[in-house]
């Protein structure tokens, strides 16, 4: 049993149609929600930072036209959807040169040099009133607030982090902060994946007078505290309104 409540067993690697997920427990699974809500199938996404393509495979499954983009074409799985080789920290707009109905960029924002650059560069290839989907680790967690408290780090941002690429913390505030000055209207937000209050995963002292700790903790705390990471469904402004 794994939950936000309570863990009695590790995490465990996540796959789709063989693909291994590289993302936060049910992240995928809340995305692909947010979109067949606010979507029609067959409308046209851009998936941005795409990895080995477990995400574009379930966006394809689903009915949606689907287009990938990531730096690392070696690694991609998902053969039968089209995929652009790209360093997302060069300028999209003029490499892309079209407009999609949705960008989505799940778990991309923190590798990046410039997060306000990635808004702005998403909403030149947005049509008006389309949408972007986007998702990144949440630091104001109570548990990154644990580690905070300690060490003076983020969660998930400590320095062994950089050897994967996390280079950008961005708390909730400054993610609405920038949808808002960019030209997007945030429609809907989450916090998705699970940081259980009590771990019994390993019997071990320290384990559980965390747990107590934890408990503490999370009741004190306000605002986006629950979730390994915030997801984002903003709505790209016409250039009217």
């Amino acid at each position: 049993m794994r939950n936000w409540f309570i863990a009695t067993s590790k995490k465990k690697d996540e796959y789709y149609d063989g693909i291994r997920i590289y993302a936060d427990t049910g992240l995928h699974q809340l995305m692909i929600q947010f979109i067949n809500k606010y979507l029609k199938k067959n409308q046209t996404i851009l998936d941005v930072g795409a990895g080995e393509g477990a995400f574009s495979k379930r966006l394809y499954d689903n009915g949606f036209n689907v287009e990938a983009l990531d730096i690392e074409e070696e690694k991609w799985k998902a053969k039968e959807i089209p995929f652009r080789k790209l360093d997302i920290n060069k300028p999209l707009p003029q490499s892309i040169n079209k407009k999609y109905d949705s960008v989505v960029c799940m778990e991309v924002a923190e590798h990046i040099e410039n997060a306000w650059n990635l808004f702005r560069e998403v909403n030149e290839i947005v049509e008006d009133n389309g949408y972007f989907f986007f998702s990144t680790p949440n630091v104001t967690s109570y548990w990154s607030r644990i580690y905070f408290l300690r060490s003076g780090y983020f969660h998930q941002f400590m320095p062994y982090d950089l050897s994967y690429g996390h280079i950008n913390p961005l708390t909730f505030h400054e993610i609405e902060t920038i949808a808002k000055s960019t030209n997007w209207e945030v429609v809907e937000s989450e916090e998705s994946g699970f940081i259980p209050l009590f771990d019994f995963s390993e019997f071990k002292i320290p384990v559980l007078f965390a747990n107590i700790f934890k408990w503490f903790f999370y009741l004190i705390t306000k605002n986006k505290k629950k979730g390994w990471a915030l997801v984002y469904v903003f709505r790209k402004k016409a250039d009217n309104n």
